[in-house]
């Protein structure tokens, strides 16, 4: 995590990192002379532009603004940095070669398998669910405008899927905020892939988060 009174510049820069400016620019659809003058703080970008910067970094948008909570501020818990991260929107570049879904669905059961079956389970996450977190959405995101209906239902079932089993993770590990925004994406996910079943099932967590929350009539 960058310093939190850092310039949107600067930040852009460090989230760059070794990626050639010229590169970065043309995959955003900017010349390179206009993002040299965002780093060196010559040019302020449009909220449009921050967005796309942003997707291509595979940051938040609101990682690029200068006004970010500190880390210190986050509730205390046991939960890896990396997924809390992921599930903030850190991923690939907007531009990465894209995961298969039927890869991402193979990879979605075995941690869901890992998680039901083994007694290091939550080491095992640490491990598993930053990058199928970044992957999975990363390929929701390209795919959400898609024109195969069957494709794009095929993921938002991974997603589905993904976010019931990371809703009960983070609640196991003391960040029942996180849960529920988990819990709130699955259902989301759910009712995209025009699936009965899980969205169902998605509803039953939710409702299982809000009682975590303390928030019973909600829940109801």
């Amino acid at each position: 995590m960058v310093a939190s009174d850092l310039p949107i510049g600067d930040r852009i820069r460090h989230y760059r990192g070794v990626r050639r400016q010229d590169v970065v620019a043309g995959l955003v659809g900017i010349s390179p002379d206009y993002l040299s003058q965002i780093e060196r703080g010559l040019k302020v970008p449009s909220l449009p532009i921050l967005h796309a910067i942003a997707q291509e970094l595979g940051v938040p948008t609101a990682a690029l603004l200068a006004d970010m909570p500190a880390a210190g501020r986050m509730a205390p818990d046991t939960t890896e940095p990396a997924i809390v991260q992921a599930l903030m929107g850190y991923g690939p570049p907007r531009s990465a070669p894209l995961a298969e879904p039927t890869a991402l669905r193979e990879r979605v059961e075995s941690a869901w398998r890992v998680w039901q079956s083994s007694k290091t389970r939550f080491t095992d996450m640490t491990g598993v669910l930053p990058g199928l977190i970044a992957d999975t959405e990363h390929v929701a995101r390209i795919h959400r405008s898609a024109t195969d209906p069957d494709r794009r239902r095929a993921i938002m079932r991974v997603r589905a899927d993904l976010y019931f089993l990371l809703r009960s993770y983070l609640r196991r590990t003391g960040r029942v905020d996180l849960s529920m925004m988990a819990a709130d994406r699955a259902v989301r996910a759910a009712e995209e892939a025009d699936d009965p079943l899980r969205t169902a099932a998605a509803q039953w967590n939710l409702g299982h988060a809000l009682l975590a929350s303390q928030e019973p009539d909600g829940a109801e």
